[in-house]
């Protein structure tokens, strides 16, 4: 959402005119190769013929005489093919065919074996994966580390409501990093659960019993921010913890939308686009926030912002960034008259509003806030009413 700047207040209740502002509105010289020079060379050297091992060096020429050079980066293909870093080095080597199709030179064999090295790394990789998957790429034998020196955790070491960073695009990556719930992150343990007693069912069967009681487990006040941004995770044990008595599911919940990071307990906020929230006039907000915003609160404990009023914009095309703010203006000085009539409590507070930006507009969100903030701090009482 936009946020243009605000004026201090509005001068004429009759004509509304209150201005509006978003909330938050916190060559040188290149080197070049001496080339020939225009005087008279000597006279024992002035006839002498050109080095045996390569051609006479042209007039104006800025390579060195000899032997077409190496590729560089088909050097660097067939080494890291060697070492088994597979994909950097079919990356060398699709370069060093490149530019050696471009520009000639040598170094083809080079960038073809490490293209051969690679494919052999890829094809023992899949072999083993086949082979030892379950137990590579499971939690199966229970000997994973729970704690890692460079303060990575698994989930389980966790409580429930401990706040964590983690991958958001590989949920085989059990490992966390855990941060203050006040603090940016994405990742939240909801529950805990223990499975029923008996032989161990498998990876398959255990991650799917894990999936439904991490589901039943999930409190109320949390599962309403459970969409499609929310990517519902569980930690499962393994055979050796199973089989020792240990049959804990730690269950949780990662943020993947676009945003990426939350800045509350899942219980005390919910987190959806913008304009699909329900705002009304003389809700009292704790803050305003892009993705994430608190619940209304109760207007007479401190809070930064209250909804003055909303309403949708019209039109198809996006009337650009002036007109909108243009737009605003008019629109929510109106509605300013309307509420506080010709007394407006310009001295207590500021006015501010959030509007649609460009893309959201195009996704089809029209809405406006028009808000109020605390001209000397937050605000501890309602200033519009309800309607």
């Amino acid at each position: 959402m936009t946020t243009p700047p605000s004026p201090d207040d509005i001068s004429d209740a009759s004509a509304p005119s209150p201005d509006w502002a978003p909330p938050d509105t916190l060559t040188s010289d290149a080197d070049v190769a001496p080339g020939p020079t225009d005087e008279t060379p000597p006279a024992d050297t002035a006839h002498e013929p050109p080095p045996e091992d390569g051609p006479e060096r042209p007039s104006g020429g800025d390579e060195r005489p000899g032997r077409p050079r190496t590729n560089r980066f088909a050097i660097a293909a067939l080494v890291t093919g060697i070492v088994g870093l597979a994909l950097l080095s079919i990356a060398f080597a699709v370069a060093a065919l490149v530019q050696l199709r471009r520009r000639g030179g040598r170094g083809t064999g080079l960038a073809l074996g490490g293209l051969g090295a690679s494919a052999a790394w890829l094809a023992a990789a899949a072999v083993v994966a086949a082979l030892f998957g379950d137990s590579l790429f499971s939690a199966e034998d229970g000997e994973s580390d729970p704690r890692r020196r460079d303060g990575y955790v698994l989930p389980s070491t966790l409580k429930v409501g401990d706040c964590f960073t983690a991958q958001t695009h590989d949920s085989a990556d059990h490992y966390v990093y855990p941060s203050p719930c006040a603090n940016p992150h994405n990742g939240e343990v909801v529950a805990e659960a223990a499975l029923p007693a008996g032989p161990f069912p498998g990876v398959q069967r255990l991650t799917a019993q894990a999936a439904a009681l991490c589901k039943e487990r999930t409190p109320d006040s949390v599962k309403r921010v459970t969409a499609k941004d929310f990517d519902p995770r569980a930690e499962v044990p393994g055979r050796k913890d199973w089989e020792s008595g240990k049959r804990t599911v730690t269950c949780t919940l990662v943020y993947v939308g676009e945003n990426n990071t939350l800045t509350a307990p899942l219980d005390r906020a919910f987190i959806v686009p913008k304009y699909e929230t329900d705002f009304e006039q003389g809700d009292c907000l704790e803050k305003w926030d892009e993705y994430m915003a608190p619940p209304v609160v109760d207007c007479d404990l401190p809070h930064q912002y209250q909804v003055l009023a909303t309403y949708r914009l019209r039109g198809k095309e996006y009337p650009g960034d002036k007109r909108l703010d243009e737009m605003i203006l008019e629109g929510c000085a109106e509605r300013a008259v309307k509420v506080w009539k010709s007394d407006p409590p310009l001295d207590k507070v500021d006015p501010t509003y959030s509007a649609p930006t460009k893309e959201s507009w195009e996704s089809g969100n029209r809405d406006v806030y028009c808000l109020i903030t605390g001209r000397n701090g937050p605000l501890k009482r309602s200033f519009v009413p309800k309607k």
